[in-house]
């Protein structure tokens, strides 16, 4: 293959000069140019910004900025083709040469270190054809003519599988950047056929001495890697010599020690520091791979290969003046180690190839690149060419969805190739074969190793996100074989165990098999164990041990003893019934069968095995401290965007308008099951518009949305067996029909307001409820919130799942349906209610809220203001006690109810809500005659005078302030009262300020 070898020298500050020489085919072409060239502060802060900054804030004037920077790059690359090819006679022939044979020729770009930064080379555009030649030329790299080391490089046999290392550094945990979100492309896009072209291990723990141990005991056993690729945060510091806070703080941080200017650095995790970090630079990183026989390294951190152009340049004058070629070529070296980043030093330090990524670089971008590297990688392509596929389908897709919109971003020139020299890992295909790495989100790995039949499959749109729940328990294990993942109805915890046994098993967590253990029967340690025999039965009775014919006993210690000599992972999924689900419930285990399971467990620990078990609860009053416990948290609000978009998929339909769909997304509460179902009903229904969505919101509240749920699905994929399971067995009649009163709350559940409800001194009370205490109360619903119904807040507060109004409104119906059902004409309403909805569910969930609404005004106007945080927490259920008190007559509650809605909108400055609430109740008490009250309404007429009186001041209406002032005051002599203030609470509360959201609400 013909090279072009591009070699840039500095004269003078911003004057250069290019020796181009091309090789080949013939006698080569030489030329000369020398050119001014500067890329302005300005020039470099927007190029800057384009690439990390702009998709983050695309709102306007963003993309106009952005297609003129655009326009200023394409620029430079023209202006820099000019300087160069169009310099002279012989440059203007080599370049007539070079174009005719531009798609078979190799580019190299070599330059002194401390230059390297100084010209973007990679923007070089035929000014004729608008192409870009790191875009048109098979490989376009950059080289170090003067290495400290020569490079190392041995061919690998053609019959072993390549290998590479995998290095996931997330310091910052599950603030970090997501987990699998690029090197897990490689490990789920790669094909059967083309993994059995990789030997992939994951390194764990991911510490740089973690690292050196791995890659000296891989050298020592004739198997070295191949590839590290570091999957992780790069970083460009100074650490000045003369100390200061910046270094105080890194000291303990930097593995090499203090060094002069400004290198990069790659950040290793490391538990043993507060930060978990630690920071390798170049040189170490370099000697190590040099040391242990490693050719290249792939690097996806971010400004992994950023360096800053030196304060002066090194002119031609000035190494000349060096005396001689060894001074000359310890001054390079010494460049390297003053203003070259990391990539730099690690291919000063020998090592052969290095590809890094110059900016910040977006998840999607650096996910899509590896991906493509690795697929050029695969069909025998040398490094550079393979980088430069990677540009080029980065270049053809150019869609990056950022901020839920796609947009297009030149972000192709991000990624740098350092090669000593053309680097083929693998041999080429024959017959021009092809092993495509297919990027496809939501893909479950799947594993080489020996995986249970009885897993659970990956969901049928696919598994997304949960990255930081898969960190997590990648980095438990590393400390502790026994883990207890915990979460509530709905929000995937064996779906989520399944895909973490996949990806532990394919990445070396585990050499042995994984085994699925489900506990929603009844399985003593007997019974457990009958799996064990299934995986390693057949093995022990090659050796003369049968396993069918030992003892339990027997069974337990062999395997106890295999486990001892063969890593594996076992899952035990929804352990909740072993001591009775609900707390409280009986359980089909009795207490010694339990302790048997924990002693297994207990022994277990100091095998080769590692357990993963799922419930809904802690499971702390069965196992006490021998798991460590991991809660799987709600979906992050990008991963539910991808799930939905999934499920859209799956219906061939688009999910375009995320900010349309976000009411429905955070209505989930993140619970992916949740979003499953409804979402897919949302599709079904072809709703689209924002008002449509909000509607069906609205709906979903009520409990009055229906969407297919099949229970016979069963729990992993229907909501309703989900929310059932536990359910009907640990509650009894009476409980349930306490429970279908939770259809009244939107959202957040109070116990006291039940227990109002239930008061045997109120006419209207619920029988189901009466007498109820405080105390049974909150063990009812916790128990509830074990089942995954309800979050329990603490102090008697709960939230209520997001599915809840739907499932309970369907128990509701079965208990209360017919004396709930009211129809007729307001006026039929007021009359019946004596008859039906004094004793009706209705009424008394009214009137306690109407009790609550006049608790936190009298709480308030006394001077505690931390009620407020309650009554946010409130505002919904005010509101729908309102709704239901206005549509069945219940007026004193209608005004009660508002009480609270007053102080809350007066405190929060919400002025203009609290006037449509007023205004629309107007017509319930005043006669629109006179402004004076409606028959029998007198009390609350009063009240909502005064509320109109007070928006009239605020409007400084003065004349109808004085006029409505006036009717009141004229009223109430007549009517014999001294004025009509708020009614008396019925219900005695404990104080607010216990809540733990109290004075939550922002005034």
């Amino acid at each position: 293959m013909p090279t072009l070898r591009l070699t840039q020298e500095t004269i003078a500050e911003n004057q250069y000069r290019a020796r181009l020489r091309l090789e080949g085919d013939g006698l080569p072409q030489e030329a000369t140019a020398v050119f001014t060239f500067a890329l302005t502060a300005q020039d470099r802060e927007d190029l800057r910004w384009y690439l990390e900054d702009f998709l983050q804030y695309p709102r306007d004037p963003a993309p106009a900025i952005a297609a003129r920077i655009e326009q200023r790059l394409a620029d430079v690359g023209d202006e820099l083709f000019r300087a160069i090819f169009q310099a002279d006679d012989d440059a203007r022939d080599l370049w007539a040469t070079l174009r005719a044979n531009l798609n078979n020729t190799r580019v190299e770009i070599v330059t002194g270190v401390a230059e390297a930064a100084a010209i973007p080379w990679e923007l070089l555009r035929d000014p004729k054809t608008g192409v870009h030649l790191a875009l048109r030329a098979p490989a376009f790299v950059r080289s170090h003519a003067q290495t400290a080391q020569r490079a190392y490089w041995a061919a690998p046999n053609p019959a072993d599988p390549i290998r590479i290392l995998l290095v996931i550094c997330r310091p910052g945990g599950s603030r970090d950047v997501p987990f699998r979100s690029v090197a897990s492309q490689l490990v789920k896009g790669l094909s059967d056929t083309a993994r059995q072209r990789f030997d992939l291990d994951v390194l764990r723990p991911p510490t740089f001495a973690q690292l050196s141990q791995t890659l000296h005991q891989a050298k020592d056993n004739g198997r070295p890697y191949h590839i590290v690729h570091f999957d992780g945060h790069g970083a460009y510091l100074d650490t000045p010599e003369s100390g200061g806070g910046l270094w105080r703080r890194l000291s303990p941080l930097l593995l090499s020690g203090q060094r002069a200017g400004k290198h990069g650095y790659l950040l290793f995790e490391n538990p043993g520091q507060d930060e978990n970090s630690q920071y390798v630079d170049g040189p170490a990183l370099g000697k190590l791979l040099v040391d242990a026989n490693v050719p290249v390294l792939v690097l996806n951190a971010c400004r992994s290969a950023h360096a800053d152009p030196p304060p002066q340049p090194e002119t031609a004058v000035a190494s000349a003046a060096l005396g001689s070629a060894q001074s000359a070529q310890q001054s390079a070296h010494d460049n390297v180690r003053a203003f070259g980043s990391l990539a730099h030093e690690v291919i000063d330090a020998g090592v052969a190839g290095v590809v890094a990524m110059r900016y910040n670089v977006y998840v999607v971008t650096a996910a899509q690149f590896v991906a493509d590297l690795y697929a050029g990688l695969v069909q025998g392509r040398p490094l550079g060419q393979a980088v430069t596929r990677g540009r080029q389908q980065l270049n053809a897709q150019p869609q990056r969805e950022i901020g839920f919109r796609p947009l297009p971003l030149q972000d192709w020139q991000v990624p740098v190739v350092y090669e000593a020299a053309p680097l083929p890992l693998f041999p080429p295909l024959p017959d021009g074969g092809e092993l495509n790495i297919n990027l496809t989100p939501g893909e479950s790995a799947s594993a080489a190793a020996s995986i249970d039949q009885e897993m659970p499959p990956a969901p049928d749109v696919g598994f997304y996100g949960r990255d930081e729940t898969l960190l997590a328990l990648d980095r438990a294990f590393d400390r502790d074989p026994i883990l207890l993942l915990h979460a509530f109805a709905g929000s995937g915890k064996t779906t989520t165990a399944a895909e973490f046994a996949r990806w532990y098993s394919l990445t070396g967590g585990v050499d042995g098999p994984v085994l699925f253990t489900s506990f929603e029967r009844y399985l003593p340690l007997p019974r457990v164990l009958d799996k064990f025999g299934q995986i390693f039965g057949p093995a022990l009775d090659q050796i003369g041990v049968p396993w069918l014919a030992l003892s339990d006993a027997d069974r337990r210690a062999m395997a106890l003893q295999v486990m001892a000599q063969v890593p594996l992972l076992w899952i035990w999924d929804n352990v909740e019934p072993v001591s009775g689900f609900p707390t409280g419930a009986p359980a089909d285990w009795t207490a010694a069968e339990q302790a048997e399971l924990k002693r297994f467990l207990q022994d277990a620990r100091q095998t080769k095995a590692k357990f993963l078990l799922t419930s809904r609860r802690d499971e702390r009053g069965w196992l006490g401290d021998l798991p460590t416990r991991l809660a799987v948290p709600p979906m992050p609000f990008q991963e539910r965007v991808q799930l939905a978009r999934a499920i859209a998929g799956k219906q061939n339909k688009r999910l375009d308008e995320v900010e349309e769909w976000r009411p429905l997304l955070e209505y989930t509460q993140g619970n992916p099951l949740t979003l499953t179902t409804i979402v897919g009903q949302a599709l079904r229904d072809g709703l689209t518009s924002k008002e449509q969505i909000a509607a069906y919101v609205a709906q979903l509240r009520r409990g009055e949305a229906v969407f297919a749920d099949e229970p016979a699905q069963g729990r992993a994929k229907s909501l309703g067996a989900s929310l059932s399971y536990g359910f009907a067995a640990s509650f009894n009649d009476t409980e349930r029909q306490q429970l279908a009163l939770l259809h009244f709350f939107q959202g957040f559940v109070d116990v006291d307001v039940l227990r109002v409800m239930g008061d045997p001194d109120a006419e209207w009370h619920v029988p189901a409820l009466r007498g109820l205490t405080r105390e049974q109360g909150i063990s009812l619903l916790d128990r509830a919130a074990e089942v995954g119904l309800l979050t329990a807040l603490g102090g008697g507060f709960y939230r209520i799942h997001p599915a809840l109004p739907w499932y309970f409104r369907q128990l509701f119906e079965q208990y209360y349906g017919e004396q709930s059902e009211v129809s007729g004409d307001p006026d039929d309403l007021n009359r019946q209610s004596s008859i039906v909805n004094r004793q009706s569910p209705v009424r008394a969930f009214v009137e306690a809220m109407g009790q609550l609404g006049n608790y936190y005004h009298a709480q308030y106007e006394g001077g505690n203001r931390d009620v407020i945080g309650v009554l946010g927490l409130e505002e919904a259920n005010l509101r729908h006690a309102r709704r239901l008190a206005q549509q069945h007559g219940w007026w004193g509650a209608v005004t009660s109810a508002m009480q609270g809605l007053r102080v809350l909108y007066d405190h929060t400055g919400r002025r203009g809500e609290w006037a449509r609430l007023v205004a629309e109740i107007v017509p319930d008490f005043v006669d629109p005659a006179t402004d004076g009250p409606l028959p029998g309404r007198e009390e609350q007429w009063s009240l909502v005078t005064q509320h109109r009186v007070r928006l009239a001041r605020e409007q400084r209406d003065w004349d109808e302030a004085e006029r409505l002032q006036r009717v009141r005051v004229d009223w109430e002599p007549a009517a014999g009262g001294g004025g009509a203030g708020p009614p008396a609470s019925g219900v005695s509360r404990r104080g607010a300020q216990r809540h733990p959201h109290a004075g939550g609400v922002a005034a």
